[in-house]
């Protein structure tokens, strides 16, 4: 067999999810004296079945040999780009990928590759940036599908919404069969509150796929901003039968069951811990933070609404050990412990410090600590410090682990509007994570 046929059989191993017997194909075909042109693409398929396999550190070593070799190849970076991404080594991705751009300024995955790291990494606008070139530079039609809706999604993130619906709409004039760009326009339609449009978009996406998780969570979110709470329980069911690993899914399921008159408690609570073992399941490196943080928060509500407060707190301290906590969880636990703030305070900027001599099981293996920044609201910078450890204690209550404050000083209006802003007076302590937890280690 040639070895266009074995790479070719080794594509289509890939594709179907048989990625081992992929990388022992493609292992058994490598030979040193292969010319360049088949070098080239058997090391990125070798590269992305490793990847496929979780086999990350392998993959690291072959994508950096293959860049040794072929430095100027923009295919190869861009499989080393990938590789560091997939490994949460965001800034060697973003590195990776701008030496493909360099290589192959026309290229349409390396621009979206780019966004995509840049829009993790929290630089939006540049993000935003990447992926409209990626569109202006795809000169075939349909236009590059992860680039529009990745746009898409930036912008209605950023309350564009009818910048976003410009954006699939003239995707779907190019491909109005595609069922995932027919949901992404349905959501962005019920956020511009045009419900019987977004309902239309999902009934058609459905009527080409009647197993599409996403279009059925999105029908029924639609149907309850509509009003029709019966409807839209039973599209949420339908979600969930085609999707049970969903862990969104099954947290707003969860939290609608419990919230029913007569509920099934444990069904309902089976859904919602359902939803937290499911994000701990997955791969931090295929893990949105802004995901996780919203099932995070729905799981809360479900529990704190109801009373089960000891629940809501240890979700919460799930959340705060991986930054997934969010601004609504922190004012809701604040407002227990603390009560409403006083006219008289101020928004603090923390820095803080953890250590430990053995990393308990959230950490990496190997950390020895973390440092991390808080916006904290007080009266005054004593307090700032008390309510911080405070915080940090309750996430991370092991003995081993030692906190330490090493900053703090008043924010400025610009570096926390929301608190300067907020409609009603804030409760008093930890309001946000300013800065995700940079682990160092020995």
């Amino acid at each position: 067999m040639s070895l266009r046929a074995q790479l070719d059989a080794a594509a289509t191993l890939l594709d179907e999810g048989a990625a081992s017997s992929a990388v022992r194909m493609l292992r058994s075909s490598w030979e040193p004296e292969l010319p360049d042109e088949e070098l080239i693409p058997l090391y990125c398929m070798w590269i992305r079945g490793l990847c496929d396999t979780g086999d990350l550190d392998h993959a690291l070593v072959l994508s950096e040999r293959a860049a040794d070799e072929f430095g100027e190849e923009p295919d190869v970076l861009i499989a080393l780009g990938n590789v560091y991404d997939l490994r949460g080594q965001l800034e060697d991705a973003r590195d990776a990928f701008k030496r493909s751009i360099d290589v192959e300024p026309g290229g349409a995955l390396q621009h979206y590759n780019l966004g995509a790291v840049l829009e993790r990494l929290g630089d939006e606008p540049e993000a935003e940036q990447c992926y409209r070139r990626a569109l202006e530079v795809d000169g075939e039609g349909p236009t590059l599908f992860e680039a529009n809706a990745a746009l898409g999604a930036l912008l209605r993130r950023t309350g564009r919404l009818e910048e976003a619906a410009d954006i699939y709409e003239m995707y779907l004039d190019e491909d109005p069969l595609n069922v995932d760009m027919l949901v992404e326009h349905g959501i962005c339609l019920s956020d511009l509150d045009e419900f019987d449009e977004a309902v239309d978009r999902f009934r058609t996406a459905l009527s080409f796929d009647d197993d599409h998780g996403g279009a059925w969570y999105n029908l029924a979110i639609t149907q309850y901003r509509m009003g029709l709470p019966d409807e839209a329980f039973a599209s949420m069911q339908k979600a969930h039968d085609s999707d049970r690993n969903s862990p969104l899914t099954l947290a707003v399921l969860g939290a609608w069951t419990l919230a029913q008159a007569e509920p099934d408690l444990d069904k309902a609570l089976g859904l919602l811990y359902g939803a937290i073992d499911r994000l701990a399941a997955i791969d931090g490196a295929h893990l949105s933070p802004s995901y996780a943080s919203l099932v995070c928060e729905e799981v809360f509500d479900a529990l704190w609404s109801r009373m089960r407060i000891a629940e809501a707190r240890e979700v919460a301290r799930m959340a705060g050990q991986r930054d997934w906590i969010t601004v609504h969880m922190l004012d809701t636990l604040n407002e227990a412990d603390h009560g409403r703030a006083p006219d008289e305070v101020t928004a603090f900027m923390v820095t803080a410090r953890a250590e430990a001599p053995t990393a308990p099981e959230h950490w990496p293996v190997d950390a020895q600590g973390y440092t991390t920044g808080f916006t904290v609201l007080a009266a005054d910078e004593d307090e700032a410090r008390r309510y911080s450890l405070e915080y940090l204690r309750s996430i991370e209550p092991f003995p081993q682990v030692q906190f330490q404050i090493e900053a703090v000083r008043p924010g400025s209006p610009e570096e926390t509007p929301g608190l300067h802003t907020a409609p009603h007076p804030r409760a008093r302590g930890v309001t946000g994570v300013l800065s995700g937890r940079a682990y160092f280690r020995s």
